[in-house]
């Protein structure tokens, strides 16, 4: 099913905090997308992409205090960088968590690396390895177990010359269908959510 886009405002809240994170230490890492609004494929180098903010319940422990439960929704944000970003805040203040990335398949989970994914697709519910596996994209919070619920790219240029560079944010938030680190990774997923679209197409009409 595909993610309901929640308020622009909060996905630029979530840019705007990547932004001012990552500064110039932002990494790029070419990726070929397609433009769910658009239905037209894309390239960006330097870009985040925002995963949602589920509700997760943490062990903290905190100075003269003893272990105890907290609640807060996590924003989280796949990185050029290589790893997702996941922050918020609580009544005791702010919370960090790194994120492991997942694939479920009928074996149970299995850990990915961006170096392992080929492509993440059907609006950021699927991934597909490097090895041609499948399954359901998964962000495993310290136990708290999700599936991204959007699936929305900012993208950064950079500005300047070589001695005095800065990344800027280019343009509108764009919602993705799907996102790849090859142009064949692309038309792979490309592809397959057509098939998908198609099938089910023929499963309401007989219905």
């Amino acid at each position: 099913m595909r993610p309901v886009r929640i308020a622009g405002a909060t996905i630029l809240l979530s840019a705007i905090f990547v932004t001012l994170c990552l500064g110039l230490s932002m990494l790029p890492k070419p990726i070929f997308y397609l433009n769910a609004g658009t239905s037209k494929p894309g390239h960006a180098e330097y870009w985040s992409v925002y995963l949602g903010q589920p509700q997760c319940t943490l062990d903290r422990k905190y100075p003269g205090e003893p272990m105890q439960k907290v609640t807060s929704g996590l924003d989280l944000n796949l990185l050029s960088n290589g790893y997702v970003s996941c922050a918020g805040y609580c009544e005791k203040g702010k919370i960090d968590c790194s994120p492991v990335m997942k694939i479920k398949v009928d074996t149970g989970l299995r850990d990915l690396s961006m170096d392992s994914i080929d492509c993440i697709y059907d609006y950021g519910q699927k991934v597909r390895t490097t090895g041609g596996v499948t399954g359901d994209f998964i962000l495993d919070i310290e136990g708290n177990r999700i599936t991204p619920d959007q699936f929305t790219m900012t993208e950064y240029k950079a500005m300047g010359d070589s001695a005095q560079k800065e990344l800027k944010r280019s343009g509108e938030d764009i919602t993705l269908g799907a996102l790849a680190f090859s142009k064949e990774g692309l038309a792979w997923a490309m592809k397959t959510m057509a098939e998908k679209a198609k099938e089910d197409s023929i499963k309401g009409a007989a219905h």
